[in-house]
């Protein structure tokens, strides 16, 4: 049975095509004065906020501008670069928002557009216009365009992913089947599992995927973290198709540092990962039980790599990686006896541990290993070996000197540093390893003595 016009114009819904809004072809919005005098001109790009909302970047349209609030309605032309379709949407104008999350992303994805034209100094938002699509139908071209084939089957992924995570009986099983699921499962090459710190000030990395460098336990303020810290702060995916410096992250202070032969500086800093000059960016805020837990950033080398529907996967996604950080973490802090003694190393090269209490920085043979929480639970581990031999420790021991750990009493995250722990060794390869044992219960193995000394 075939489908009649206006049967097609009622099933056409926003969501359908809220790709061709992303302004690969820039929209054309035509707007009529009160005199009925029309006015058409173009837009950067629109965005999709549910299947009865968009909103326009409100810029430098003095004589469209008049026209909207004169009459309260505009129409918008949106095509497909894919297929050649064109939508007309009839609009009508609610208010303009200079702050919140529509209009954090409509500066996102304009800072995005205005780097790669190099307009940086021309594009400046002024608002976001927030409008009711009162219609919307399909104009079909004259020749149909083939369509593209998607990167891979997000659902399909989607649920893969789902499945490996529900499975996860640990905090380190459940990371590492969402790493590896982004990369397999989502084709995904390049992301950033960034952790809020326990005090809600800044992030740190918990892992990453497709860089030189892991950057396990590297840190940022949230002022300083770019999309990811937008997206926490606004508590909304905030995505860019193009590359913009605006929302890049911790790079600007260290180059400078770099340029003024400050190495000292940066002589107790984890290098941060991330691509170098990336053309796409997606930030995911992660929230498990109406609280903030951190934000997933994935990055590509390509322009206009991520969608609307990679916003609903990883957003679903990161929900349940969120809800699992929260359950296994509260799962490792049981009360487990402490492990039995075992017997240190007396041989073999010494590993000489300095500690800065101030920051808790902490060196391993002059090397930098990590600061904070994390710098404050090894230290204590390397002491409470040296006076007691014993290498074995449980979570419950480390909860009892919460204070001299400057874990907070909400929020202490302790079953996540231990994880973070275990792979920044890991990865620096020291001779000092942190293993889990059981549940509640982890040991420190050293490849000879340790010895630890207190610096000011």
């Amino acid at each position: 049975m075939s489908t009649s016009p206006q049967t097609e114009r009622r099933a056409l819904k926003l969501r359908d095509v809220r790709r061709l809004l992303e302004g690969v072809i820039p929209p054309a919005m035509c707007s009529v004065g009160a005199d009925g005098m029309p006015h058409v001109n173009y837009l950067s790009h629109a965005e999709y906020i549910d299947d009865e909302h968009v909103a326009l970047t409100y810029q430098f349209l003095n004589r469209a501008r008049a026209n909207i609030l004169a009459t309260g309605r505009v129409a918008l032309s949106v095509e497909d670069p894919i297929s050649g379709v064109s939508v007309l949407l009839q609009l009508r104008y609610l208010r303009t928002d200079t702050e919140g999350p529509v209009y954090e992303r409509l500066r996102a994805k304009l800072a995005g557009i205005a780097a790669q034209t190099g307009m940086e100094k021309v594009f400046h938002l002024r608002g976001a216009d927030l409008y009711r699509v009162e219609s919307l139908r399909k104009l079909d071209p004259v020749r149909p365009l083939p369509g593209m084939a998607p990167r891979c089957d997000l659902a399909a992924g989607v649920r893969r992913l789902s499945e490996q995570l529900a499975e996860a009986a640990d905090l380190r099983s459940l990371l590492n089947a969402f790493t590896q699921g982004l990369q397999q499962d989502l084709c995904i090459s390049h992301a950033i599992l960034w952790l809020l710190d326990e005090h809600g000030q800044g992030l740190f990395t918990l892992a990453s995927i497709g860089y030189e460098l892991a950057g396990s336990g590297a840190e940022l303020p949230l002022a300083e973290a770019g999309l990811a810290g937008v997206a926490l702060r606004e508590n909304v995916p905030i995505r860019i198709g193009h590359m913009s410096q605006m929302y890049s992250y911790g790079m600007s202070w260290r180059a400078k540092a770099e340029q003024l032969g400050l190495q000292a500086a940066m002589a107790d800093t984890i290098p941060l990962p991330g691509l170098a000059a990336p053309r796409s960016q997606l930030a995911v805020p992660l929230r498990a039980r109406g609280r903030s837990v951190g934000a997933l950033l994935v990055e590509s080398e390509n322009d206009q790599f991520f969608s609307y529907d990679d916003e609903d996967a990883l957003t679903a996604i990161g929900a349940q990686l969120a809800q699992g950080l929260a359950a296994l973490h509260k799962a490792e802090l049981i009360d487990a006896p402490a492990p039995p003694t075992e017997r240190t190393p007396t041989s073999g090269a010494a590993l000489r541990i300095r500690h800065y209490p101030r920051d808790h920085s902490v060196f391993v043979n002059d090397q930098y290993l990590i600061k904070g929480v994390a710098g404050a639970i090894i230290a204590k581990l390397v002491r409470d070996q040296i006076a007691s031999g014993r290498a074995g420790f449980s979570t419950r021991e480390l909860r009892l000197a919460g204070d001299d750990l400057r874990l907070p009493e909400v929020q202490d995250n302790l079953g996540v540093r231990l994880l973070l722990l275990e792979r920044r060794l890991a990865e620096r390869d020291f001779g000092l390893r942190i293993e889990r044992s059981g549940r509640g219960q982890y040991r420190l193995s050293a490849s000879g003595p340790l010895e630890i000394v207190a610096a000011d």
